[in-house]
């Protein structure tokens, strides 16, 4: 919207409209009082009294809009588009539609009329006297002229367009007083102006610069895949350096004489080597003494403990008994599930 559609004044007085129907009421029960004697006459004088002021003010002096009862905006506190405003109001279209806003007005009233009767029971001003009720209807008629004939004023005003507001010239400052009709005490300010009141702009959320991540440095695959052969071959050569005879860990026999063939200096070997190419810190991981003990007190087995047939000693063997039918509650563990490797 254009600014000086904004202007408060000219929708204050637009507002005005609504107040018609409310002035038709009131003429309607001043002339419900009494019995007409000179119904043409009476016409005559409401139409004349309530129509003829209004108009000849909207023709000679158009009402000065930027006023509100009793008060009046001092003419040099007027803006440009305020003065352009009332350049408005004097062209020829407002006059021409003064002309017209009266018809309907007169219509109506030749309507009703005849019908004021009905609103004798209801008139409060049944003790005026059919003087005093004509007096009423014709004070009332000339107030719905007045608030038609301003809003339909400023309804012209309201549609001029915005390529042509700006060209209009700003009325003079000090011919306004002469060529205005206003009515009450000169002030400064009435109400708020809005024509140059600026949109609020939505502040736009800053950008907040995300710090950049810490750069890690790839490490090569190469590098990772040599040290992870270097570090297999090592434990490979560990294992194949214990020489644990594993034909007789496999006879029958008790599990004194199991521990008996485990070479704990070969054991210890191993272990060391087994040390030197895992990672030195690593210091919870288990010898391989430990894995032997692990195992012999985890299989559960008694002194009279007799062998399974098992596939993974039996190449290793050739004195070995087999009890098939043999109840045992669990399978002895085998040095090659201890070292996968040693085959």
């Amino acid at each position: 919207m254009a600014p000086w559609r904004r202007d408060p004044y000219l929708w204050v007085h637009l507002a005005g409209l609504a107040t018609v129907p409310l002035w038709i009421d009131l003429c309607l029960l001043g002339l419900a009082v009494g019995n007409p004697t000179l119904p043409e006459l009476e016409l005559g004088v409401i139409v004349a009294l309530g129509v003829l002021p209004v108009l000849v003010m909207q023709l000679r002096q158009p009402f000065y809009i930027f006023s509100l009862p009793g008060l009046a905006l001092k003419p040099a506190a007027l803006q440009d588009d305020q003065r352009r405003l009332l350049s408005q109001f004097r062209r020829w279209r407002v006059r021409l539609g003064a002309l017209l806003a009266p018809v309907p007005l007169v219509w109506v009233l030749l309507k009703l009329y005849p019908l004021a009767f009905l609103a004798r029971d209801l008139t409060p001003f049944g003790d005026w006297g059919r003087l005093g009720g004509v007096a009423i209807a014709t004070l009332s008629f000339l107030m719905a002229n007045l608030f038609l004939q301003i809003p339909i004023a400023v309804l012209q005003v309201l549609a001029t367009p915005d390529r042509v507001m700006p060209k209009v010239p700003p009325y003079s400052p000090e011919n306004i007083a002469a060529d205005f009709t206003w009515m009450g005490l000169a002030v400064g300010k009435i109400l708020p102006d809005l024509m140059n009141r600026q949109t609020p702009e939505v502040a736009a959320p800053s950008v907040v610069d995300a710090p950049n991540p810490h750069h890690v440095a790839p490490v090569e695959v190469s590098a990772v895949e040599e040290l992870s052969a270097e570090a297999a071959d090592n434990v490979a050569e560990a294992i194949v350096d214990t020489e644990v005879p594993l034909e007789h860990t496999v006879e029958a026999g008790t599990t004194e004489d199991l521990a008996t063939h485990v070479n704990t200096s070969d054991l210890s070997a191993s272990s060391e080597a087994i040390a030197d190419a895992v990672d030195p810190e690593d210091s919870e991981c288990p010898s391989p003494e430990d894995f032997v003990t692990d195992a012999i007190v985890d299989s559960g087995v008694t002194d009279d403990y007799r062998p399974l047939r098992h596939p993974e000693v039996e190449e290793f063997s050739d004195d070995v008994s087999y009890r098939d039918d043999a109840d045992y509650p669990q399978s002895l563990p085998a040095i090659a599930d201890i070292y996968p490797n040693i085959r």
